[in-house]
């Protein structure tokens, strides 16, 4: 930690509130905003940059504690700025010296850094603190191996407030949602990912494909995505502070539905990187999960090129978006100041177009390779162009065993080839799974006195049921979700179950609490952490399952819902279909109904839920349930008695519910037989064994 307050002060040292300040100048931010908005440098600005010379020969007060150690604190502020980070540009401490970064009021505390921390450049760039003032503090014990020499170089003021998460409506009217577009219906849209580099700025990357064919996660990107304020060189470590987001994109065409933010891989490492080209490999920490449904795009290092192409990105980090140029592209030379000559096509939009945030965005071609990534441009929703994206061809040289080229990575066999196809990641690759249609209006429209159809209703219906009818087996892995209403509560919270069966939900396979977390960088502690998403209203919303589910045949994804919830929960429907089919149900008086049943739709429709699981169509596997052998009866007396069919010693849980649905009783047995209370009435008996469920009616008539 810091040195304390009370030795600074008993020391001679000036506490936080007497360090003297450097203070920054006043600088036009609207005329830097204007800036940004003409002169597309790919990735999002979000700083002004000051070079400075702070040293601590020259800068700050310098005491020393009575053991001797060594302290010397700057104080710098640049008013009205949303947070201030630093680059070390000369950074050499002996072993047993550390470095703090902190907040006047000691709030936020970055560090301590040490030797370990200096870059092989001798700098060191940090993360920002939140507020317009920071101090540093450097603290050298006596006896250190030598005298610590520390030089601050840059200063950069944050003039926007940094956006840690992906972010929804940011982008120009003018772009074209990748689902309103053919390409939206292509492999190579999975491909494409958006990037959040330190927890503070946007990028676009893509998977490609390699020729050894082993699904290495690499992410193709552009280099000054980790410049510090878009100047050389690259900070390698700041690719270990990366997020990748996977399929963030509106399901609907032009919907105010936010994507699902849940499919993210965290961490990477630098694989190749060219800033002469602005060209940068990444290669994930971790495989991409199945459920993912990744695919590994292709590539074309050649000069060669075939009209139309098009791009996929994401501006502002807003969700995916698409541009398309239908005639041929040409070679520029852009930024020459950074980058070699000759070294972009230059492609002017037929439609669309890209902002900060698209920058390291795939070019495709007509054969859906890659031919290029974005630097930058100035396409606006007034002009379609110029933009700019470095050529492959360029990084890919044959003869190079650096990681200033692609071959090395891309071609690990050595095949020489300058095309290669995308690939999915396996001969079954996971689907989603969804009975809504392109067409369907999206209900409720709005909150109703009575409830909802597909929620909290004054009918007290608490179960619905979503069924996907398929042939053969199925493996799930996860379940989307898009609530009109909703969202979490440790106390009520709502229960997500797979169940087998042919017209409605027979067998339980699997539940689940519908909690909804995502991942994200903490630039304070320099750890990935997990938040919990607090609401789920408008948001597509993955739940993974903590294990996949198999299933043969016809199967049902049940919600049941809390009686007496925090916040009302209600999801999504479609509105009425030209020949009302109907794939959803509810739960009423001890059965489930269709749609066309319910006072409050009357209409046959389906739930704005959808699986993700993979289809072996033509396999088949014996249902391993069998003829239940439970037996559940009510005595004279009004009690239930439950007769296992399973030994003494495996555990059992046993369900109760009333007609309506509402859960009763939950209990669990070690023996072979229970006992327990009913109401007057029907109960709905659920056994739970380790492999299998079964379900019973039971009535108690006195």
């Amino acid at each position: 930690m810091p040195c304390p307050e009370h030795l600074l002060t008993s020391n001679g040292l000036r506490s936080s509130h007497t360090l003297p300040y450097k203070v920054m100048p006043a600088f036009d931010v609207d005329s830097l905003i204007r800036e940004d908005s003409l002169q597309g440098f790919g990735m999002e600005r979000f700083a002004h940059k000051f070079k400075v010379g702070f040293d601590m020969e020259n800068f700050g007060t310098t005491t020393y504690l009575e053991d001797g150690t060594k302290v010397w604190r700057i104080g710098i502020t640049s008013p009205k700025a949303f947070s201030l980070n630093l680059l070390f540009t000369e950074y050499e401490i002996p072993p047993q010296a550390k470095v703090f970064l902190y907040s006047p009021d000691r709030s936020t505390i970055l560090g301590s850094f040490t030797s370990d921390n200096r870059q092989k450049s001798g700098i060191l760039p940090t993360a920002p603190i939140e507020g317009d003032s920071l101090i540093v503090e450097y603290m050298e014990p006596a006896g250190a191996d030598f005298e610590g020499h520390l030089r601050i170089g840059e200063v950069n003021h944050d003039y926007l407030g940094l956006r840690t998460l992906p972010s929804k409506n940011r982008s120009f009217s003018c772009e074209v949602d990748v689902n309103c577009d053919e390409r939206g219906n292509l492999s190579t849209k999975r491909s494409v990912c958006l990037i959040i580099v330190n927890g503070t700025y946007y990028c676009t990357g893509s998977l490609v494909n390699n020729t050894a064919q082993d699904d290495a996660p690499y992410v193709l990107t552009a280099a000054h995505c980790l410049f510090s304020n878009a100047v050389p060189p690259i900070y390698e470590e700041w690719a270990e502070t990366s997020t990748f987001f996977f399929n963030y994109e509106t399901p609907y065409c032009y919907s105010d539905i936010q994507g699902s933010m849940e499919q993210s891989v965290a961490g990477a490492s630098v694989a190749a990187s060219n800033a002469d080209y602005d060209m940068l490999l990444l290669k994930m920490s971790e495989p991409m999960p199945i459920d993912y449904r990744p695919y590994y795009a292709g590539w074309n290092v050649s000069e060669e090129k075939k009209a139309p192409f098009y791009g996929i990105h994401h501006p502002e980090g807003d969700m995916k978006k698409v541009s398309v140029e239908n005639d041929d592209i040409q070679s520029i030379s852009f930024l020459t100041y950074l980058f070699k000559e000759d070294g972009h096509w230059c492609v002017y939009w037929d439609s669309g177009l890209t902002e900060g945030g698209s920058s390291g965005s795939p070019l495709f071609d007509a054969d859906n390779r890659i031919v290029g990534a974005l630097s930058g441009g100035k396409s606006n929703c007034k002009e379609n162009g110029p933009d700019s994206y470095y050529k492959l061809s360029k990084v890919w040289s044959q003869s190079s065993t650096d990681r200033d080229h692609l071959f090395q990575a891309l071609d690990p066999t050595g095949s020489g080839v300058l095309t290669l196809d995308g690939k999915e990641p396996n001969d079954t690759p996971c689907i989603r799974l969804s009975n809504m249609r392109a067409t369907d209006e999206l209900l409720p429209a709005s909150e109703s006195l009575q409830g909802y159809a597909s929620g909290h209703n004054s009918y007290g219906y608490l179960r619905y049921a979503e069924k996907f009818e398929v042939e053969g087996v199925s493996k799930i892995y996860g379940i989307y979700c898009v609530p009109f209403s909703g969202a979490f509560s440790e106390q009520s919270p709502v229960q997500v179950s797979i169940y087998a069966g042919k017209d409605e939900p027979t067998r339980l396979l699997h539940k689940q609490i519908l909690k909804i977390s995502n991942t994200e960088y903490d630039r304070h502690t320099y750890k990935f952490k997990e938040t919990l998403t607090p609401t789920w209203i408008r948001k597509e919303n993955y739940l993974r399952l903590n294990t996949a589910v198999s299933v043969n045949g016809n199967f049902f994804v049940v919600f049941d819902l809390p009686e007496n919830p925090k916040q009302e929960f209600a999801l999504f429907y479609s509105g009425s279909r030209w020949d009302d089919r109907n794939t959803a149900y509810f739960y009423h008086n001890g059965e489930w109904r269709s749609f066309r049943e319910n006072p409050m739709a009357k209409m046959g429709t389906s739930l704005m839920v959808d699986v993700v699981c993979q289809r072996f169509a033509n396999q088949s596997q014996p249902d391993s349930y069998q003829k239940p052998e439970t037996i559940a009866f009510v005595t004279e007396e009004g009690k239930l008695y439950i007769l296992f069919e399973s030994s003494l010693g495996e555990r059992k849980q046993v369900l109760l519910y009333d007609v309506f649905g509402r859960l009763l009783a939950d209990e669990y047995s070690q023996n072979n037989w229970l006992e327990m209370e009913v109401p007057m009435g029907v109960t709905i008996v659920h056994v739970l064994y380790d492999d299998h469920s079964e379900i019973m009616k039971v009535v108690r008539q006195k």
